[in-house]
This record gives structure tokens, C-alpha cells and sequence, in this order.
């Protein structure tokens, strides 16, 4: 059983699959590599939208796509990957949670992330901790604006991290920071982030093959159990 996390796979909805069709050779692709479920995560921007209209329009796009999936296709499962911001403590976030569960996906923004940026983010997990565990969608991609060490300070939060599946390739400027994640077991899930079949197409396989080879098949296993976890809604070991 293979579990994706994390995808752009629901059509017309944010910058991924723009209509049925590549949300089908998608699903297509996914299930070639082997995936049993895949968590839909559209991007949720506060600024844009109000939950009740993102949710609308989510689950409207999971309808679609559903109603024209073939026979033994992945199951879905609707989820969010929620920007931060300090407005989303006043927010209904357990409806951006995925599957109904307790966990949510979600997202800094890309800058960089000073002291005062640190503390609010803490505070703003602190006080969502008794109902919602984040995960951090694609931990190791904010070293393009940020450095190693406010990273580390940000995972010491109460949350799981996610690793794009994309970075798990040689000569992976993330290759370093990737792997003390995992020495550390400050890891705990990998995702596609796919949003199409071009430039940012379903690739679990690849990183499979990769994360088995350069660190042990143990290493996969245990993202996708974690993986398991979350979309069933099991308490995960942080």
C-alpha cells in the first residue's frame, strides 16, 4: 500500500491539474507507480477565500473527478495545504484538515524567516495543538529563502514534516539537510506535490527507489505506515 500525501491532482481549482483530463493521466501515473491513495491537496490562501468557499469549490472538483475515475483507480481523500498567516487562528481550520482527521497540511511562506516570524508561527501551533497536528508541506524547499537553522527551529514545533518526493535524486541541492532530517527522525512523510504531467508530474516511484537504495527500504516504510497513519487519523510519533 503506497500513500501520497501531498498532490495537486483535483482539477481547476489552484495552480495544478487545470481540467479532468490531466487529472486522469495523473491518477493513470500515480496508479502505475504503485499508489492506493491520494490526498487532494488544493493550495488554501486566507487572503483569496473564506474556508466555506474553498471547501465548496473543493468539493465540487472532487466530485468531478471522481464521477469519471476508472475502476481501480487510487482512492482520494480531500485535504488542504493551508499558507500560513496569523489571521488563520480565527479560522474553522478542522474543515482544511485531511480526511477528517486531526492532521493539516500546511505551508510558510516563501521569505525569510526571522525571530518575531518564528514566534507567532510557534504561538499559532501552540494554540491550535489541542485539536490539530500540522504537517510542514515540503520542509526542505525553504532553503532557497531561509537558512538551515531557523528551519530546525520552526520543526521544533509540535508538528510532522513533509518531504517532497522530487528532492530525493542525486546532486539534490537538499540532498545534506534531507538527510539529517532523516538521521534525526525529524522525517516522517514524503509527497509528490504533483501538479501535472510535465514539469511536476507523480513521481513516488522514483524517490522509492531512491530513499531504498541511499538510506534503507525501512526509511520508505516508515512514511508510508506514517502515511497510513494520518489519513486514517492515528496519532503519529513526533
Amino acid at each position: 500500500m503506497l500513500y501520497d500525501i501531498h498532490s495537486h491532482i483535483l482539477p481547476g481549482i489552484d495552480d495544478g491539474s487545470p481540467n479532468r483530463e490531466t487529472s486522469l493521466k495523473m491518477l493513470a501515473a500515480e496508479k502505475n507507480c504503485g499508489v492506493s491513495d491520494i490526498v487532494c491537496t488544493p493550495h488554501f490562501y486566507l487572503y483569496e477565500q473564506t474556508v466555506r468557499e474553498f471547501t465548496e469549490k473543493r468539493d465540487e472538483a472532487y466530485r468531478q473527478l471522481t464521477d469519471v475515475c476508472p475502476e481501480g483507480s487510487p482512492r482520494l481523500h480531500t485535504g488542504a495545504e493551508v499558507l500560513y498567516s496569523a489571521s488563520l487562528a480565527d479560522a474553522d481550520l478542522k474543515k482544511l484538515c485531511i480526511n477528517g482527521t486531526r492532521y493539516m497540511l500546511i505551508e510558510l511562506p516563501y521569505q525569510r524567516l526571522t525571530g518575531s516570524f518564528i514566534r507567532s508561527f510557534k504561538s499559532f501551533i501552540s494554540g491550535i495543538s489541542h485539536e490539530i497536528t500540522p504537517i510542514l508541506a515540503h520542509g526542505e524547499r525553504y532553503l532557497h529563502f531561509t537558512d538551515a537553522d531557523s528551519l530546525y527551529e520552526i520543526m521544533d514545533c509540535e508538528m510532522a514534516v513533509q518531504l517532497n518526493c522530487g528532492s530525493f535524486r542525486k546532486f539534490s541541492p537538499h540532498g545534506k539537510f534531507i538527510g539529517e532530517l532523516i538521521k534525526n527522525g525529524s522525517a516522517h512523510l514524503i509527497g509528490t506535490d504533483c501538479h501535472n504531467m510535465t514539469s511536476r508530474k507523480p513521481n513516488l516511484d522514483g524517490a522509492r527507489k531512491y530513499i531504498e537504495k541511499k538510506y534503507s527500504p525501512r526509511v520508505f516504510d516508515m512514511f508510508m505506515e506514517n502515511a497510513a497513519a494520518v489519513i486514517a487519523g492515528r496519532e503519529l510519533e513526533l
